[in-house]
């Protein structure tokens, strides 16, 4: 048991595994933030607000150490892997930089409406921070499922290209 805890703790600053591992951050956090996002609207808790939007914050911000560690494992990955797949690997690779502003400003508003839900937030702050969260989590339930793509050959519906 010691060993497999060793070996788990080592394959922590892993890029290739710690890039997979931090992946699905985005999707669920920003899920689990909507539930509680709606249970602090329909409730009128500050406090679950505030608990949903630090979610947001941490959940958005971590795309750019997944960012960091993809670029950083994707020689390897694809040396590890059949030519016939590197253009989709690339593709995307470049599908997720490009939607990683995305993130960024949710992770900014989600700041700037901690910020004001402290003074008492509006319904407006509420409604664009919502919007935001839905557009996230709908983003990346669709890299979510790009990824599988890439890495998951039974679920692949791409054909190389011979």
């Amino acid at each position: 048991m010691m060993r497999e805890l060793t070996a788990l703790w080592n394959s922590l600053g892993d890029a290739e595994y710690l890039h997979l591992l931090l992946e699905p951050l985005p999707l669920f956090g920003l899920g689990f933030a909507l539930i509680l996002l709606i249970a602090a609207f329909l409730m009128r808790d500050g406090k679950l607000r505030v608990l949903a939007l630090i979610i947001v914050i941490a959940s958005s911000a971590s795309v750019q150490p997944y960012q960091a560690m993809r670029t950083k494992s994707e020689p390897r990955i694809l040396a590890l892997q059949d030519p016939s797949f590197h253009a989709i690997t690339l593709a995307q690779s470049d599908r997720r930089k490009s939607a990683a502003w995305l993130y960024y400003a949710i992770a900014a508003w989600g700041a700037i409406a901690l910020i004001v839900t402290r003074k008492g937030s509006g319904l407006i702050v509420t409604i664009v921070t919502f919007t935001l969260c839905i557009s996230g989590f709908i983003t990346a339930v669709w890299l979510h499922k790009k990824e599988c793509e890439v890495y998951h050959r039974n679920i692949v519906k791409y054909v190389p290209v011979r």
